[in-house]
């Protein structure tokens, strides 16, 4: 099952970058954005997706459910992000992730495999010889959730790519 999921991942990355480039460009305000792959074009992007992040209420049901399966008190959140934000920070996610190959040649797509108890074991992460995988959907979800909050804002999508390609490019390129 892992590997049909990866095998589906990739081959509708395609798609779904064309249909997040058409969405952005349909977008009043955001009908110049270039979508080029470059780290720039991630600032217009995020502040794209942080006007279409959107929070749906849980259901008592659903935080009940949320409580019985903690094993100590902490305050939960009462709200999840709605499916149409998910569905974006997938593709959102696909672009990251392409931004990262396109301009760091060494780098690929690949599904995480070996140890069960990593976060993103069986997910599609971008990685490369010595390089720590990167989740690109994780960062794109992360990111809708502290816009939700009102904690981030749409430029932290550049901004946490500019960090992640520091740590991985030496002072001479990727090696």
């Amino acid at each position: 099952e892992l590997s049909d999921f990866y095998e589906w991942f990739i081959i509708n990355l395609p798609y779904c970058l064309d249909d997040l480039i058409q969405a952005v460009w349909k977008t009043s305000g955001f009908e110049s954005w270039n979508a080029d792959f470059s780290p720039e074009s991630l600032d217009m992007l995020g502040d794209w997706f942080a006007t279409r992040v959107e929070t749906r209420d849980l259901s008592l049901e659903e935080i009940d459910g949320i409580k019985n399966k903690m094993t100590s008190a902490i305050e939960i959140t009462t709200w999840d992000l709605t499916s149409e934000t998910k569905s974006l920070a997938v593709c959102v996610g696909m672009y990251y992730g392409q931004v990262a190959i396109k301009n760091n040649p060494l780098l690929s797509w690949e599904q995480l495999k070996g140890n069960k108890r990593l976060a993103d074991y069986g997910q599609p992460v971008i990685s490369g010889s010595g390089v720590v995988p990167l989740n690109p959907v994780r960062v794109a979800n992360v990111l809708a959730c502290g816009i939700a909050r009102g904690s981030k804002t749409g430029s932290r999508l550049r901004g946490a790519y500019e960090y992640w390609s520091k740590l991985i490019m030496p002072k001479d390129g990727l090696k």
